[in-house]
């Protein structure tokens, strides 16, 4: 397996990763809170993760 594509594998695991934390927090552990503060607070990281992520993940892409 190339290095690229090893680098790959890992950063789609942490994106599905960081996707289940962006349904588990703001759904499950933030669900009581009657403020939405926090839940914003999660999905402005959430989105700024994806973006980095997706970044990494076609950084190194070639046709």
């Amino acid at each position: 397996m190339s290095d690229y594509r090893r680098r790959g594998n890992r950063t789609l695991a942490w994106l599905a990763v960081a996707i289940v934390v962006a349904y588990v927090v703001p759904y499950g552990l933030l669900r009581d809170q009657p403020v939405w503060h926090g839940a914003f607070l999660v999905w402005l990281v959430f989105g700024a993760v994806a973006i980095g992520l997706i970044a990494r993940l076609v950084s190194g892409w070639r046709p």
